[in-house]
């Protein structure tokens, strides 16, 4: 029993590398900068406009030069504000509670479902501009320090403004360690230094100029900013919430801008006719073409969806819009021929090549492209640190991706009464590659700072990849055993997986459900598994399903390839994996410097440094899904009225409590900044015997 659950061992901290110079890059400018307003023929044929009237291009050309004032540049303008006595008007202005959908509890086996736990946010606003009406139409006064007649808190959010160069450090520190979609940086991040965006300021605001610029900032603005006294508070969530998706909705309308031919609405032959893509205007990052940001912008935003506001569709629909552009660029395809911006085409194609894979797992669809097709010849980033991390990444993608499609499957073919050979022969396939891996998985080293800043070796980004990595292939492998391990099972409220449902009897019943018939099962010897199979991740050809036999239900425990005590080991192992990976996934380090853990948002805030870009973070809700299985049948047959366990079983309860609790705080710290993460740390928590003050 011992054998069957051992963790991986816990992670060591060596010295860390001296520090690398943290002198700023030099930005290249525009001779002449970009003006803020082009006329429309320019517009529609991507010429560089001087701003004058006529301009130097449509005089040289002989053609009528029209302006129309933009929506976009410079700063916005805001309306006369308030005195402090309107605040409370104000506050009752904001939008209501219901921005929240309301969330009922799951029951265990439900967290295997589609998008389990995620909390999701209705929208509320359907543009950027109604949602900067709603945040500075009218504003507080700043209230005098000492003049105030009572303490109002006032929420602010972590913006950046419109300075490129102070948002492209806060990525390299908060989001490229887990989402490298960028190329590595020129050096150590410099100190984080937002400024703190209140709804009482009353000076203007500097909105981010490009798509990508603008997303990221939507990402950064969620995590709370140091220099808010309570951002656990109410006030403070929703103006985050509120300022993020700002952001967000303006990055989409930034991309659509970037994309419009004004021009089209009056002469549509001319515009079609006109080929030139080229557009003016600085770029975000000085190694990345500007045709990219908007690639990148809809990457970001798909991870923004599945998080922060719990949108299955839409976070496919990003990844998916990402994924058209991409291949139109022909990203996907080897280019032998370097130049500056090779590195940051092969990061744009392959995270892209994550994210609309990751819409296919968290939705548990089939992806909408063929993502083991032989045209995807790009080449794999590179990482000094770690040449191999990527294509490790990628590979356990893959295998996850192909677990997900198994499931599918299975489903499918249980639901019609069909043959079940192909697809227990396609789980011995899976078990049979992903045993190896996850085998050389645990003899990854783990002896890393989990606070070491990003430099431009990325070692911190390697070890992320590598605990992701291990993440996704232990997952893949509960996906495979799981339905074996755990199958006869009837206590669902709903249908989830296609699974058995409880009787509404019991559905209605306040009573929890026991899983008695899971755990008093024959404990029978597996066959042998072929272990020189040369299957691959890239699902099968599918056979049509058999037509229905008697309705969907069978009507007895198919004969899986795996007893049950093996496949329930085996989820075991691999969920205890997952939690020893999620501690070892390094943090946000924001000073700039290398310290000792943890590492706080501010120097008098209790809020350890939030990770982000969870977009795996299903791979949590498959853990806990099997840690309380095996708990609850540890105690169907070892009941603590005994008082007479043996050490094994008390040593297995404590390895369940503590993969329990590393997933519950892994959770707990990624609901810092994403709002649909905290319905999966909810689910989780209720499930969970906490130690006293855990959490606060």
């Amino acid at each position: 029993m011992a054998e069957t659950v051992d963790a991986v061992n816990a992670v060591n901290a060596i010295d860390a590398p001296p520090r690398f110079s943290s002198a700023a890059p030099v930005r290249k400018k525009f001779a002449v900068p970009p003006v803020k307003i082009a006329c429309l023929s320019c517009r529609a044929s991507r010429t560089r406009c001087n701003g004058e009237h006529p301009c130097a291009s449509c005089v040289t050309k002989d053609r009528e030069c029209v302006y129309k004032p933009s929506r976009r540049g410079g700063p916005r303008i805001r309306k006369k504000s308030r005195p402090l006595s309107d605040y409370h008007d104000l506050a009752t202005s904001l939008p209501p509670k219901t921005e929240e959908i309301p969330q009922h509890g799951l029951l265990v086996e439900e967290y295997i479902g589609p998008g389990a736990g995620l909390k999701s946010l209705a929208d509320v606003f359907q543009d950027s501009d109604a949602i900067y009406d709603h945040l500075f139409q009218s504003p507080v006064d700043d209230p005098p320090f000492n003049d105030s007649p009572f303490n109002v808190h006032v929420p602010v959010a972590r913006s950046y403004g419109n300075d490129d160069r102070a948002i492209l450090n806060a990525y390299y520190i908060w989001i490229h360690p887990y989402f490298p979609i960028l190329p590595p940086p020129e050096q150590v991040p410099s100190l984080d230094q937002p400024f703190a965006l209140s709804e009482t300021q009353s000076d203007g605001f500097q909105e981010p100029s490009s798509a990508a610029s603008l997303a990221i900032s939507a990402i950064l603005a969620l995590i709370p900013c140091p220099l808010d006294p309570n951002p656990s508070s109410e006030g403070s969530i929703r103006w985050r919430r509120t300022y993020s998706q700002f952001l967000a909705k303006a990055a989409l309308e930034s991309i659509e801008n970037e994309n419009e031919r004004p021009e089209s609405s009056v002469d549509p032959s001319k515009a079609l006719d006109d080929s030139d893509d080229e557009m003016f205007r600085e770029k975000f990052h000085p190694s990345v073409p500007l045709e990219l940001e908007s690639i990148i912008a809809l990457d970001l935003l798909s991870v923004y969806e599945y998080a922060q506001r719990g949108n299955l569709k839409k976070m496919r629909a990003r990844a998916g819009a990402a994924l058209v552009a991409a291949m139109s660029l022909f990203l996907h395809t080897r280019n032998d021929v370097e130049d500056e911006y090779s590195e940051a085409r092969r990061r744009t194609w392959w995270m892209t090549y994550i994210c609309v894979c990751q819409g296919s797992i968290v939705s548990n669809t089939a992806p909408t492209f063929e993502v083991f097709g032989s045209s995807y010849t790009a080449r794999y980033p590179t990482i000094q640190a770690d040449p191999q991390a990527w294509p490790t990444f990628v590979r356990a993608q893959q295998a996850i991706l192909a677990a997900t499609q198994f499931v599918i499957d299975f489903n499918k073919v249980r639901k019609t009464g069909g043959d079940m050979a192909r697809i227990f022969a396609r789980m011995r396939e899976l078990e049979a590659l992903l045993e190896p891996l996850i085998t050389q998985s645990e003899t990854w080293p783990a002896n890393y700072l989990l606070t070491q800043p990003v430099d431009r070796s990325e070692a911190v980004l390697a070890n992320a990849l590598r605990c992701m990595s291990r993440i996704k292939l232990n997952s893949a492998r509960i996906k495979v055993h799981r339905y074996c391990a755990f199958f006869d099972i009837a206590v669902f409220s709903s249908k989830h997986c296609d699974l058995a449902t409880l009787p509404k009897t019991e559905v209605d019943s306040s009573e929890p459900q026991r899983l008695g018939a899971c755990c008093m099962t024959t404990l029978h010897s597996p066959p042998s598994v072929c272990s020189h199979s040369t299957g691959s991740l890239s699902p099968g050809a599918s056979d049509s399903p058999s037509p229905k036999v008697n309705g969907y239900e069978q009507p007895y425990l198919p004969d899986f390839p795996f007893s049950r005590h093996e496949s329930s080991r085996i989820c075991l192992k691999a969920a205890l994996n997952i939690a020893s990976s999620f501690d070892a996934m390094p943090y946000p380090n924001p000073t700039g410097e290398y310290c000792e853990t943890p590492i706080y948002l501010g120097s008098r805030s209790t809020f350890i440094t939030p990770r982000t870009m969870p977009s795996f973070a299903c791979c949590a809700m498959q853990c806990s899904y099997a840690l309380l299985m095996v708990k609850d049948r540890t105690e169907t047959i070892y009941p603590r009225s005994n008082g007479n366990n043996s050490i094994l079983v008390d040593n297995l309860r404590d390895r369940l409590q503590q993969g329990l609790l590393s997933v519950l705080a892994t959770l707990e710290n990624y609901a810092t900044a994403f709002e649909a993460l905290g319905g999966m740390r909810d689910q989780i928590r209720d499930k969970v015997d906490l130690p006293f003050n855990f959490g606060t």
